[in-house]
């Protein structure tokens, strides 16, 4: 049976998904999606974020899920080192936007978390690739997000009521900080040299949510993992 990989990424096509489709596959997850987990009680088998000030922002809260006995994900994939958990695997950025590896001694910059999440896959020896929620039409500016001039940073200066970037409105919360997604600039080429990376390697990408990438074969995940759907 070919290994197969759930990268679940947070655009608001994730909301088109039943979380219960998820419990019988390998999961990666990233962000700050960690907030929903306890919510749905589901979590998944590996973790990640290669978005620095994302990390600084959110890491005393991720040291404690890394430590923490009783959350089920086996390993998390970092830049930074928040923890001495050997669960924690830290992992530098070599190359630019759309370098990638099959190997973590030699991990490339990708340009996003979310391809990155999917390079982790095939350095895990993962040849079939699911992803969800990654729409990437992200808008840069949205309700209560204030721009650190002279910087490409943002943070939340007030929660939003609705946040078109995310498959929850309260993904961020006040104070939070982050990095002007671009998505043009970041995203659109790192998918498009992701597919080119899978290719080369023999692994097969499916996009099984809506999105705006047209790089990827497009398929559902009740097709992909054969669940069958009541109406």
């Amino acid at each position: 049976m070919v290994s197969t990989l759930l990268v679940v990424c947070n655009g608001p096509s994730l909301a088109e998904v039943d979380f219960s489709w998820f419990r019988n596959v390998d999961a990666i997850g990233m962000n700050g999606a960690y907030r929903k987990y306890p919510q749905i009680g589901w979590y998944p088998k590996f973790f990640c974020c290669f978005d620095y000030k994302v990390t600084d922002n959110h890491a005393a809260a991720w040291k404690s899920m890394i430590e923490d006995p009783h959350i089920p994900i086996e390993r998390f994939f970092l830049t930074k080192r928040i923890s001495g958990s050997s669960k924690l695997t830290v992992l530098s950025l070599n190359g630019g936007t759309g370098s990638f590896s099959d190997r973590f001694e030699t991990f490339g910059c990708g340009g996003n978390t979310g391809v990155n999440a999917c390079q982790v896959g095939v350095c895990l020896g993962y040849k079939r690739i699911l992803i969800v929620g990654a729409d990437c039409n992200y808008k840069d500016d949205i309700e209560g997000s204030a721009h650190v001039p002279g910087t490409t940073t943002m943070f939340i200066k007030e929660q939003p009521k609705k946040n078109p970037n995310y498959f929850w409105d309260d993904y961020q919360l006040a104070g939070d900080v982050y990095n002007i997604p671009r998505a043009q600039e970041f995203h659109v080429p790192a998918w498009k040299s992701f597919r080119r990376f899978a290719d080369s390697k023999g692994v097969d990408v499916a996009m099984c949510t809506s999105s705006t990438l047209t790089c990827f074969r497009k398929s559902t995940l009740p097709e992909e993992l054969e669940i069958i759907v009541s109406k």
